[in-house]
């Protein structure tokens, strides 16, 4: 990689200028370099891009990556494209990685002109209803243009919903999607209340049974928001519903693989036990059920961590007392540790006044985003840091060096360069980076650089925490190294979003902050 010219940071356009001479003289057989540079101009271009990336991604001699990364650059950058360039996109999308290219609803959002719709109904029309339907559920999060959500409404309304109804088990749920994303449509609204009376009257019925097994409409039906669920059902038998199947689902776990299936709606049953203020009571007393399995638990408590932290860290301080409950207190400490708020801290407290090395981790990482500071806590740092635990002893000997014992510097670059553990380095240069990144600053560019041009990629290797550390300090030299390990080959999106960052602040645009890689 070593032929592979440096960038300099300055203006977009100089920038720009850089990669397109670039782009220029780099063969089409270096497919990744080549890749690497239209990805970095989809952050640097605009819309007067649009003619050379529609020419990169038309070209088959170029390499599917390439094209791949021309086409997101085309609809990061949203210049409205015409309709036979749409209909071109639409028939060579299908060759792609699905995995890799933007998705077609993401395409239909550049058709934005009479000619463009026309042939974004022509290309949809020659797709299955189901991919229309996929297409129209997406329109809650995708802005397509009203025209051609129109188009793909009435068309599902009148024709597309008729084949789906009589479909496999998959296409009536595709109805069911469509017509929950468009509830505030009367028609929509209408089929809406209809399927759910009738769906709602064939669980209930399971239900006074006691059938064993629930049909698997349950698993559709509970797509509906809580409001229609509660008016369909009620709130007791809602609450019973919710209860046998979270039951269902903790037996499902605990029994050998296979023997019995994981009961439909399960998902969906965990989301709302959280979500439900009134179904608090039966959430308590799951949690607090050894009997229920550890897993069901877990997904509780994660969905529990985004809607009430307040609750799972509370949970979490009374269940510290059973031992059997320790994996799911570390999964809550490790939660509250990314992105701790003070209400945490008398949980992140008790944990580092216990024995368990891995809670006592999340509670230093907690404690110390939150300013912990103190004699108490110097003493308790200066005994961890001689700990036999390896993560343990660099955290610790991070909080002592912001208190001023400097001394425990180069156990922290040491372990940067020349980590003792596999997987050390990124915990190494983590706290490298929040506690001496100024002074260190060579040692973050060493390992940045190194990332980039080791091979095999290692992206354990801490150069996602090297980039963000690099990114605050901010300097034009720092945002040029970012730039170099983004060309060269580290192929981080966090990279990217560092790039996108400083080029917002630079140009005087709001920039949202990027989240360290241990928060993401």
């Amino acid at each position: 990689m070593s032929s592979v010219p440096s960038l300099v940071w300055s203006s977009r356009e100089n920038i720009r200028a850089q990669l397109l001479s670039l782009l220029e003289t780099v063969p089409l057989e270096s497919v990744d370099l080549r890749g690497r540079v239209v990805r970095l101009l989809g952050v640097f271009g605009g819309p007067e891009l649009t003619p050379l990336l529609l020419e990169r991604f038309f070209d088959e001699r170029e390499g599917f990556s390439t094209r791949e990364r021309a086409l997101h650059a085309l609809v990061k950058q949203g210049a409205p494209l015409s309709g036979p360039d749409i209909t071109r996109i639409i028939d060579v999308s299908p060759l792609m990685c699905p995995c890799c290219s933007p998705s077609t609803e993401e395409v239909l959002t550049l058709a934005r002109t009479e000619d463009a719709w026309e042939a974004a109904e022509a290309a949809l029309l020659k797709h299955s209803p189901q991919m229309r339907a996929h297409v129209l559920t997406s329109t809650e999060h995708t802005r397509l243009s009203p025209r051609l959500v129109e188009w793909l409404y009435s068309r599902w309304f009148l024709h597309d919903r008729h084949p789906l109804a009589e479909g496999d088990d998959w296409d009536p749920r595709a109805n069911l999607q469509v017509a929950v994303a468009h509830r505030e449509r009367p028609e929509a609204r209408m089929l809406l209340d209809a399927w759910a009376r009738d769906a709602a009257a064939e669980v209930l019925g399971q239900l006074s049974r006691a059938e064993p097994r629930l049909q698997q409409s349950v698993d559709a039906l509970l797509l509906l928001p809580l409001p229609d669920l509660l008016a369909s059902f009620g709130q007791e038998a809602l609450l019973r519903l919710i209860h046998r199947i979270v039951r269902a689902e903790s037996v499902a776990q605990k029994v050998a693989h296979g023997i019995q299936p994981s009961p439909p709606g399960s998902f969906r049953a965990l989301e709302l036990l959280v979500e439900w203020r009134e179904a608090r009571p039966l959430l308590r007393s799951l949690l607090c059920d050894f009997d229920i399995a550890d897993g069901v638990r877990h997904s509780l408590l994660n969905h529990l961590l985004d809607h009430d932290r307040a609750m799972a860290v509370r949970w979490a301080l009374a269940a510290m007392r059973y031992p059997d409950n320790a994996a799911l207190v570390r999964f809550v400490l490790q939660g509250a540790a990314r992105q701790p708020a003070p209400g945490d801290r008398p949980l992140f407290l008790a944990a580092l006044q216990g024995e368990d090395a891995e809670t006592q981790v999340f509670a230093l990482e907690g404690l110390f985003a939150l300013g912990e500071s103190g004699a108490g806590w110097r003493d308790r740092l200066t005994s961890l840091v001689h700990s036999s635990d390896e993560r343990m002893r660099l955290r610790a000997a991070a909080c002592l060096v912001r208190e001023g014992q400097r001394e425990w510097l180069p156990m922290l670059r040491q372990a940067a360069l020349e980590p003792p553990e596999r997987g050390l380095r990124a915990e190494a240069v983590r706290w490298l980076g929040q506690v001496d990144a100024e002074a260190s600053r060579p040692v973050l560019e060493q390992v940045l650089a190194g990332a980039a041009t080791s091979s095999p990629r290692n992206h354990a290797s801490g150069a996602d925490e090297a980039a963000w550390a690099l990114s605050r300090l901010g300097t034009a030299e720092d945002r040029s190294a970012l730039l170099d390990a983004a060309l060269q080959g580290f192929c981080s999106p966090g990279i990217h979003r560092e790039l996108e960052y400083h080029l917002a602040r630079q140009e005087g645009r709001p920039a949202q902050d990027v989240l360290p890689p241990w928060s993401r």
